[in-house]
């Protein structure tokens, strides 16, 4: 019985061995991938005035119009702050200076200076508003425009080259669709 055992344990072994060689391997299924078509564009470009989209230079230049005006009074309160700036430094160069007048022209440009900064954060948060009202729907028509275009060309992957920065180390010339996108965008929105 002892020998049944012994010789029987080697053929189960070999068995079961020839049974798991048996079975096929199944190979890792490797998706094909199609060749793409990739091009850039540089949205740098929409905003240029002669070769640009022309609605978005529109709506541009009536936003820098419509804040003109509070560009036009945050200059002048520097323009100000720095005169102040030269008077407080006139003051402390003359030994005899008037403590008096310096004490004054100090608190006159700190209240200029604060008033300027708050001047500073109200029209940059009033402009950034009143710019996603303007160029807000612009945009999201290029953002469409851009995917049709793309589609229209069989063009798989579309990158915006002036967001890219450094990321973007080559990229040959004929792969900037910038040109034919604006023309093909002002043909459709004068």
């Amino acid at each position: 019985m002892k020998f049944f055992r012994s010789s029987l344990l080697p053929l189960l072994v070999a068995a079961l061995t020839a049974s798991l060689t048996a079975q096929p391997k199944t190979a890792p299924v490797v998706k094909a991938i199609e060749p793409a078509r990739v091009a850039y564009v540089s949205s740098s470009q929409f905003l240029d005035e002669t070769t640009g989209i022309k609605e978005l230079v529109r709506v541009a230049k009536a936003l820098e119009l419509e804040f003109s005006a509070t560009q036009s009074e945050l200059s002048l309160l520097n323009e100000k702050l720095r005169t102040l700036a030269g008077e407080i430094n006139h003051l402390r160069a003359d030994p005899v200076a008037n403590a008096k007048a310096l004490e004054e022209k100090q608190t006159t440009g700190l209240r200029l200076q604060q008033e300027m900064q708050t001047k500073q954060q109200q029209a940059q948060a009033a402009f950034q508003q009143r710019q996603q009202e303007t160029q807000g729907p612009v945009t999201a028509q290029i953002g469409k425009e851009l995917r049709a275009f793309a589609k229209e060309r069989d063009i798989s992957m579309l990158f915006d080259a002036s967001k890219l920065g450094d990321a973007l180390l080559d990229a040959k010339l004929e792969l900037d669709v910038s040109p034919d996108f604006i023309a093909y965008y002002n043909a459709k929105h004068p």
